[in-house]
């Protein structure tokens, strides 16, 4: 049986990875932003038809995503230096996500092999059920109050106030509205709840099975 402490450190890196796979799938769900542009309304205020809106946002996307495009070009939109340097941090942030998932993805699965190796899949559902405990704290804070939840997600991320974007300065804030990031965040909790729900039911099976085999 694995010691307690190499447990408890394989499952830190389970759990990061899971919540890092989360995020990229997530902030890569291009299909979900298109869905806000072709069925919302904030279009009009932009002045772009879908189609140029959309690739904007594929250029937005693509200085976020790869580490080699270091400054942000858009083909309609221009920012101000406070905007420029929040997506600069947005940037470092998605990376810092994408370096989490490389590093936590290998031992994942070696831990996920070590266990169903040894039939401990059962030492899963402990730390599972505070997982979920701490999980659905957040959703619901998320799902009560979203605006206050999105303002003290962005205080604790960042260091300034440079993502309180002003229209007029950086146009782009209307082509990113609140309805969409909420959808994002509720991808994101789906993602992390089918992931832990998959490990918890494998982890409970095979209690079960154990215990039938005990008796």
């Amino acid at each position: 049986m694995i010691g307690k402490f190499r447990f408890w450190l394989a499952f830190t890196s389970l759990l990061l990875c899971i919540i890092s796979l989360a995020i990229t799938i997530t902030i890569n769900s291009t299909w979900l932003y298109y869905l806000n542009v072709k069925f919302g309304d904030f279009l009009p205020l932009i002045n772009l038809s879908a189609k140029q809106m959309m690739h904007n946002f594929q250029q937005l996307m693509a200085y976020l995503n790869l580490p080699w495009i270091t400054e942000l070009k858009m083909s309609n939109f221009t920012d101000s230096k406070d905007g420029l340097e929040h997506f600069r941090e947005v940037k470092n942030l998605f990376l810092i996500n994408y370096l989490v998932l490389l590093v936590t993805l290998i031992p994942s699965i070696g831990f996920i092999k070590h266990l169903a190796k040894r039939q401990e899949q059962w030492r899963l559902l402990w730390p599972l059920q505070g997982v979920f405990a701490a999980v659905f704290v957040v959703l619901a804070m998320m799902m009560m109050q979203f605006n206050q939840f999105f303002i003290a997600f962005h205080k604790m991320l960042f260091r300034n106030n440079d993502w309180i974007f002003y229209p007029v300065q950086d146009p782009i804030i209307n082509a990113l509205p609140e309805a969409y990031f909420n959808q994002c965040f509720g991808l994101f909790f789906v993602l992390v709840i089918i992931a832990l729900s998959s490990l918890y039911i494998w982890g409970n099976r095979y209690f079960h099975q154990g215990k039938s085999q005990r008796k």
